[in-house]
């Protein structure tokens, strides 16, 4: 399988087969890289474990749509994927650009206003998700279309929160 894998800002390309050759477990290729072999055990407990080069990596994930929201080593890690085949697919070059919650939080402030224009990388929303405040940054230039949420509100994963043109 072959996903387009966005963390933050930056696109990837991610490959996934299965590697019978080794005794189950996945191929795994990041963009143009060597593919490099990895074991991952759902465990009972919940969450999961993954083997890579003989050490063990342990996270958890939350999901919804095509967001994932891993947490490892206290690090969380907020990754879209779309699966190539998939008519969902988003555009990245052309069109309106969204702002999306990647995990439930809290809106801190909102650092624009309808009208403005946006550079590329620039602050736009500061979210509080799992005790940290986060910097929701513009993905492309632009003038903002649209602010969906207020300051002070709660929001869901998944939630539109400001539209670029």
């Amino acid at each position: 399988m072959i996903f387009d894998a966005y963390f933050g800002d930056q696109p990837h390309k991610v490959k996934l087969e299965e590697d019978m050759r080794n005794g189950g477990g996945y191929l795994v290729t990041i963009d143009k890289g060597d593919p490099f072999h990895v074991d991952v055990i759902d465990k009972l407990a919940g969450g999961y474990s993954l083997l890579y080069k003989g050490k063990s990596y342990e996270f958890d994930i939350e999901s919804k749509d095509n967001l994932y929201n891993v947490l490892s080593r206290g690090n969380l890690y907020c990754v879209e994927l779309i699966h190539q085949k998939s008519t969902s697919a988003r555009l990245k070059e052309f069109g309106e650009k969204k702002i999306i919650s990647r995990m439930p939080g809290k809106i801190i402030k909102v650092l624009a206003k309808v009208g403005d224009a946006v550079t590329k990388g620039q602050g736009l929303i500061i979210m509080e998700a799992m005790k940290m405040e986060n910097e929701l940054k513009a993905p492309s230039s632009g003038k903002v279309k649209e602010i969906k949420v207020k300051e002070g509100k709660t929001v869901d994963a998944g939630v539109d929160l400001l539209l670029i043109e």
